[in-house]
């Protein structure tokens, strides 16, 4: 593939497709994607199983909704799950994860620490593996469904715009601190397209002023800050691990924590009860239309085994 640098636009869009072609990664094949949705599948099932018996409130999220309102199910070429969970349903979670799910899967979320440093969360099946490129050094690699924690937001204006920017600033700096941390492993990946290893350098140099923090110590702040505002009871929540983060994942309490069924694979599950309006703001108008093909978002992976 050619060099290039990239453009002021369309950056997501660039990530998304450039990484299909970084050596030493692979796309599944259709019999391996098959497997793996029949596997996510089964552990969404074993998910709502002990959500529905503990009370804990869910929906799917981001591109689960969109397959489940599009597709009755999986979008064909997507190759992961996600669910949405307000903060105190996901602190129930931490609490009886051990004991309900433990058995069989591993929670990973950036206040637990081991070397995650993402910002939103995991369940990953054990004896299972889903290596990608943000992936290098964790400890925990397997098959897993995300899980983005619905904050609460501050009613008054000026204290909800600190709370946002402190969160976009922080936010940004793990991801930079993590890349800090993985750039050595990154760089044989990365380092053959210009535009790859800009960007990625830019973050590790970004991390490398967090010297003074580990990844984990980082990783626990990040989520202390997020979790911040603890008033169940405000106008708006929002989703600060989101693909568009804080301001940009901002919607109103009762059009994200309440929610509607709807039917994902034969599998009834609940959807946010605004999914007009989230999918307007993930997806835009044409939310409903398929893509072409080179738009599709297809994850490029170094390691995978059922």
């Amino acid at each position: 593939m050619s060099k290039g640098t990239l453009g002021s636009t369309d950056k997501r869009h660039f990530f998304k497709t450039i990484f299909r072609e970084v050596p030493g990664t692979f796309e599944l094949d259709d019999e391996q994607l098959k497997d793996l949705q029949s596997l996510l599948l089964d552990m969404l099932k074993d998910f709502i199983e002990v959500f529905e018996e503990e009370g804990i409130f869910y929906t799917l999220s981001g591109g689960s909704v969109l397959g489940a309102i599009r597709h009755q199910g999986f979008i064909p070429w997507d190759d992961d799950i996600d669910i949405n969970m307000p903060r105190r349903d996901f602190e129930h979670l931490k609490e009886i994860f051990d004991e309900k799910l433990g058995d069989k899967y591993v929670l990973c979320a950036p206040e637990i620490g081991r070397g995650y440093g993402m910002s939103h969360v995991q369940i990953k099946k054990k004896n299972t593996v889903f290596k990608a490129l943000n992936e290098l050094k964790m400890k925990d690699i397997g098959i897993y469904i995300d899980i983005f924690v619905l904050e609460n937001t501050y009613d008054n204006a000026l204290l909800r715009k600190l709370h946002g920017y402190r969160c976009l600033f922080w936010g940004y700096a793990l991801t930079c601190k993590k890349t800090a941390n993985e750039y050595d492993a990154l760089l044989p990946y990365i380092g053959y397209v210009d535009a790859l290893k800009k960007a990625y350098r830019k973050k590790m140099i970004i991390g490398k002023l967090f010297f003074f923090i580990s990844l984990d110590a980082l990783s626990k702040k990040v989520m202390k800050l997020y979790s911040r505002c603890r008033d169940d009871n405000t106008k708006y929540v929002c989703i600060p691990s989101g693909r568009k983060h804080y301001f940009g994942e901002m919607y109103l309490r009762s059009d994200m924590n309440e929610s509607k069924e709807a039917t994902f694979e034969n599998l009834k599950v609940r959807i946010p009860k605004g999914t007009d309006k989230y999918m307007h703001v993930l997806y835009g108008d044409g939310y409903m239309e398929i893509p072409p093909v080179g738009d599709r978002e297809i994850h490029s992976i170094i390691e995978f085994k059922l």
